[in-house]
């Protein structure tokens, strides 16, 4: 009676196919959510630092200008001019960076998107334990599915295509020295070009006051 009892209450091992398709779940789409959101988070970080950068420069630019009206009281109309349009256009561009960042939110959505990989993470990790037991319990398998599906609901942000496929590059590797060289160099200009991208504004700003200080004799021009 007692081998009955037992026998009944003891669930069936998971089929091949469903472990199949959580070990498929683990290794490809969990584990490739985190690294993406761990990609796009740190990608919205340096965007974020490039930006603030830009602005420190703006700034920068301004002070100069301050002190140079303030040390050369009698400059003439011509280079007062050109301080003034410098000084307007940086005025503006640090109002326009600072509405476009804060606008973008990107330090919230880099915290969100990271945090969210560290909670996916965690996930991974205990289906792969369960995985690696001699009977994986199919309970535990698929509540951590479900935990892992409701963490996607509840980030309520998610990685692009882009930072997906940046990750997938980041990752690849080769058993041959210079292919890994060139993987690893692909991955840094795939990411130096997204971030140069999202801060092009700023420095096309740049690049027209650099343009129009150009001749001014504060800088070593004629």
């Amino acid at each position: 009676m007692t081998t009955i009892l037992s026998s009944a209450t003891t669930s069936p091992p998971p089929a091949a196919k469903t472990i199949e398709y959580y070990q498929y779940l683990t290794e490809n789409v969990i584990a490739g959510t985190r690294g993406a959101r761990f990609t796009a988070a740190r990608l919205l970080m340096l965007k974020e630092r490039a930006s603030l950068l830009i602005q420190s420069v703006l700034a920068v630019l301004l002070i100069w200008v301050s002190v140079l009206l303030l040390t050369y009281p009698n400059i003439d109309k011509t280079l007062s001019t050109k301080l003034g349009l410098v000084s307007t256009m940086s005025s503006v561009a640090i109002l326009a960076i600072t509405l476009f960042e804060y606008a973008l939110g990107r330090g919230l959505l880099a915290a969100k998107l990271h945090d969210s990989s560290l909670r996916a993470t965690s996930l991974m990790r205990k289906l792969e334990r369960e995985l690696a037991s001699p009977q994986p319990s199919l309970e535990v398998l698929s509540k951590t599915a479900d935990e892992y599906e409701q963490e996607n609901i509840l980030t309520n942000v998610n990685h692009s295509v882009f930072d997906f496929t940046i990750h997938k590059w980041s990752r690849a590797k080769s058993k041959y020295w210079m292919i890994d060289s060139l993987y690893r160099i692909r991955s840094f200009v795939a990411q130096t070009c997204v971030i140069l991208f999202a801060v092009s504004p700023g420095l096309l700003t740049l690049a027209v006051i650099a343009y129009q200080a150009r001749d001014l004799p504060f800088l070593g021009g004629p």
